[in-house]
């Protein structure tokens, strides 16, 4: 594990080593004749899931609307974005504006040179149009993130595999879960109940969280202290380990292959946001097929978040359009349309859009979000890699489950004392 605690430390390296490359940033770029350039980078203009086409029309209505401003939209993948930026904000080459997941907020704040404190931009006026939501992009009283859009998790369902295995799709608890899950997948071999990201990753172990509530289990307590090896996140991996063994669990399937095999109707439950519905339109699954239902228990944000470059030069026209991408309805409403990703100003809901059973679900799901303790520790990345590796080894090894959560203990407090 101390092997993947040097993972940040070699990346910085490298760069200062000029190894690894980093593309042009627009942090201080202006051309000859005086124009100003911003540069604005988000995986939602690199995936096919609705918002490639939108955001880039609008923003040039943005410019329109901006004489003498040119806006660079940079394609940048998801998987690319948190080593990418770390790259760009140590070479002091980053975009001005940039989209994150709410579950790397604390690796960006803490990152020196790396994000504007928004702070005195969101003045009371602002503010006062948005949801509670919009606090989640605030961390050690910093306002790190501008929330775009508010992305509580949902269990998203087949509605004909639910309806094959005489199941709801919309279950009550846990246990009522597991069993909707083992009936669909009593369908057929190839059809598996529950789709679950188990990679050695970030993504997965925010995934986990979800599951481990619902036993009563963490990863850390309140203060921070590793709590990993209580009986009732033993219970958790077991509960995880069975499914897997029972093949109703697909294993080694990454998120995007899970929405493959849910699209062709190969799997009957998995966990996503409101994004999925432009996901599973360019998957060519109609909305019609698949229905959403609320996560028994406590749900972890994963919301988007635009954050703002602290090397931009130009910081008040970085903020007109971080502000114009949340807040302009034309923009918006249309943004929902092709992703199924909400907005964060509260009047706009008021449009007869988002009364659509997903948009209800989520919104109902906002009111049992919980922001996992190990979010707070600057050692997010590490603690949770840890965790994934040792579930891991335990669902491919056989690994005794009580000793190896008992060693992780001991590893993750030596971690946060590092």
């Amino acid at each position: 594990m101390k092997s993947v605690r040097k993972i940040g430390v070699c990346i910085m390296l490298l760069v200062l080593l000029g190894i690894i490359p980093v593309f042009a940033g627009g942090a201080q770029e202006k051309s000859d004749d005086g124009v100003v350039k911003l540069q604005f980078a988000s995986w939602m203009v690199a995936e096919a899931s609705g918002g490639e086409e939108i955001i880039p029309a609008k923003i040039a209505e943005w410019e329109a609307a901006h004489p003498g401003v040119e806006v660079e939209v940079v394609p940048l993948g998801w998987e690319e974005t948190p080593d990418k930026i770390i790259q760009q904000t140590i070479a002091k080459n980053m975009p001005d504006i940039f989209t994150i997941e709410s579950l790397w907020l604390g690796k960006f704040e803490g990152m020196p040179n790396c994000v504007e404190d928004l702070s005195s931009y969101m003045d009371a006026g602002f503010t006062s149009e948005l949801i509670p939501a919009y606090k989640s992009g605030i961390m050690n009283g910093r306002t790190a993130g501008l929330l775009w859009s508010p992305n509580p998790m949902f269990i998203v369902y087949n509605k004909e595999l639910a309806a094959k295995a005489g199941v709801s799709g919309t279950p009550k608890s846990l246990e009522d879960w597991v069993s909707q899950a083992e009936k669909i997948s009593a369908l057929g071999d190839d059809i598996y109940g529950l789709g679950l990201q188990l990679g050695i990753d970030e993504y997965s172990a925010d995934f986990f969280h979800i599951l481990a509530w619902m036993k009563g289990a963490d990863l850390l307590d309140a203060s921070g202290k590793p709590v990993v090896d209580s009986a009732e996140m033993a219970d958790t991996v077991d509960l995880v380990k069975s499914l897997v063994d029972r093949k109703i669990v697909p294993f080694g399937e990454e998120v995007r292959n899970l929405r493959t095999m849910f699209a062709q109707g190969k799997l009957g439950f998995f966990i996503e946001g409101p994004w999925i519905a432009g996901i599973l339109d360019a998957e060519g699954m109609s909305r019609d097929e698949w229905g959403a239902a609320a996560v028994p228990g406590n749900v972890s944000p994963c919301s988007h978040l635009l954050c703002m470059s602290a090397q931009t030069e130009n910081k008040d026209l970085a903020w007109d359009l971080m502000k114009y991408i949340v807040s302009e309805e034309s923009l918006t409403s249309e943004y929902f349309k092709g992703t199924g990703l909400l907005p964060v100003v509260a009047y706009q809901y008021d449009n007869a859009i988002y009364n659509d059973e997903p948009t209800r679900i989520a919104l109902e799901a906002m009111s049992n979000l919980k922001n996992p303790n190990v979010w707070q520790s600057q050692k997010k990345y590490e603690i949770e890699i840890a965790f994934m590796e040792v579930v891991q080894k335990i669902l491919l090894n056989d690994d005794d489950i009580g000793s190896s959560l008992s060693a992780l203990n001991e590893d993750i407090a030596e971690i946060i004392s590092e």
